[in-house]
């Protein structure tokens, strides 16, 4: 430890409802205890999300959107923060990030935080594949040749990156996400009856949740149409979609109309509230096409909530054992899995009893943090910021 705190400036899009977001609130003031002094520059204000919460703990600059806004406004964050290190995420954020630092003597560390570039998010009906192939070109040119160093969420997040965008790997560090325990409490019948009885659903109902933006990515239709299969044998099953609004949102309206399920899905936009919602679920369905990481799961895991996830690398590494894995974009293999928790109470238990187990040994909130701290001390370290 030093006697003066190494200062990081965190270059983000915003501070809405995402996983980075959640995730650098949840650092913010643990790195604080080890040295760190995080500041944060976002290109632009989001209503929803966690700008409040960083807001408390710590400095935060609305440089603006847009190429020329942006890049002047994170320039003027730099020379006024006199950072040791400027920490990007996002692509918006890490493309601008790593132009501004150009000639400030500044290093700069990019989190890869998805696996956005791999050949199941061509087939994505919202992203051209003539826009895609243009970010994937600024995104590696400026990566490869401006970021020393990369924050990459899983092994296999950073192994796509060395194959979409020609990153070394022996840039990459590979550092999870975490949770704070304190936020998300525990689970309890108490709290279990509470967020029911706010929710209108009935103490013996078959709860699934989903939690996650309406976007392609989330894979969310596959969960909406497991539930004509669940239902059928679980008749008071229910299922809750959380997350904002996005580029899915109506087809999956149309779909829940199509089958008939206006009774059995309940699409419940942003909240705050997630972790009472985990309390009040059954299961967690997370039938993500693609993932970077699944912060959504380690909560899940923490509050002993058994998950039902699709069987890709990221979320294999992430859930390891701890999660019924099945393969992505099936919603009749989803229902299967969501059956067998429904049906056997044992097997529930047990997902429950290995969430609790792997988020207390990988994704705590100190755990990380450590791992976070370190990270940053040996890019200062290395690149003269800092006299360690």
């Amino acid at each position: 430890m030093t006697s003066e705190p190494l200062r990081v400036l965190y270059v983000i899009n915003g501070l809405g409802t995402g996983g980075a977001e959640r995730s650098l609130a949840e650092l913010v003031a643990p790195l604080r205890h080890r040295g760190i002094e995080v500041s944060v520059a976002c290109l632009e204000r989001r209503t929803d999300g966690v700008e409040t919460e960083v807001r408390e703990s710590t400095q935060v600059e609305l440089v603006g959107p847009g190429l020329a806004k942006g890049w002047r406004g994170i320039r003027r964050a730099i020379a006024t923060r006199s950072p040791d290190v400027v920490h990007t995420t996002l692509f918006d954020s890490d493309v601008l990030g790593r132009l501004a630092a150009i000639g400030t003597g500044v290093p700069v560390v990019t989190s890869i935080v998805n696996t956005s570039y791999e050949r199941l998010e061509d087939r994505n009906p919202d992203v051209p594949a003539m826009k895609l192939r243009f970010v994937r070109a600024i995104d590696g040119f400026t990566a490869r040749h401006l970021v020393r160093r990369f924050h990459a969420l899983t092994r296999a997040s950073a192994e796509s990156a060395t194959r979409a965008l020609g990153i070394r790997p022996h840039l990459i560090d590979v550092i999870p996400r975490g949770r704070d325990t304190d936020r998300l409490g525990v689970n309890t019948e108490e709290r279990k009856e509470a967020a029911r009885s706010t929710l209108g659903l009935g103490a013996d109902q078959f709860v699934m949740l989903s939690v996650g933006r309406r976007e392609h990515q989330k894979g969310q239709e596959y969960a909406i149409e497991a539930v004509v299969e669940v239902s059928s044998r679980r008749p008071d099953a229910v299922l809750l979609v959380s997350g904002r609004d996005g580029s899915a949102s109506v087809r999956l309206e149309r779909k829940v109309a199509a089958l008939g399920l206006e009774d059995r899905v309940r699409f419940l936009g942003h909240r705050a509230d997630v972790p009472d919602l985990m309390v009040a679920a059954d299961v967690l369905v997370f039938p993500s096409l693609y993932e970077g990481f699944g912060g959504t799961i380690i909560e899940a895991m923490a509050l002993g909530l058994p998950v039902v996830a699709s069987d890709i690398p990221t979320l294999r590494e992430v859930a390891a054992d701890a999660a019924i894995l099945v393969p992505p974009a099936s919603a009749s293999t989803l229902a299967e899995a969501i059956l067998a928790i429904a049906e056997d109470g044992s097997l529930g238990r047990s997902l429950a009893e290995k969430g609790l187990a792997r988020f207390a040994g990988h994704y705590t909130i100190d755990r990380v943090a450590d791992q976070m701290a370190g990270f940053y001390r040996s890019v200062a370290g290395e690149f003269g910021s800092l006299d360690l």
